[in-house]
């Protein structure tokens, strides 16, 4: 899992049917100091938790992750994401 930071949401006029109910958020990827890494940004799935632009979120980037959160008790094909949201961080501690 990884720390995240919300840049901004992602709007589109169709969705899978699955996804629907979803937002789709741009993240970008943020050290224990709260700083941007040198990641790439990417379009990260919330799955009702309600990030907002500027929130530090934990997101979840295995396949396995995905699988337990949506796809267990799901008849069908698998959900077709794999950049879930998984939490909203309030606040976190690192020791130097």
């Amino acid at each position: 899992m990884q720390l995240c930071r919300v840049l901004g949401s992602v709007v589109s006029s169709r969705k899978e049917a699955r996804l629907r109910e979803s937002r789709l958020l741009l993240v970008t990827r943020i050290g224990l100091d709260g700083h941007p890494i040198g990641a790439a940004d990417e379009v990260a799935l919330d799955p009702g938790l309600d990030a907002g632009e500027g929130d530090v979120v934990l997101v979840a980037k295995e396949g396995a992750v995905v699988s337990d959160l949506f796809d267990r008790d799901a008849d069908g094909p698998p959900m077709p994401a794999n950049v879930v949201i998984v939490a909203v961080v309030d606040q976190w501690a690192a020791r130097p």
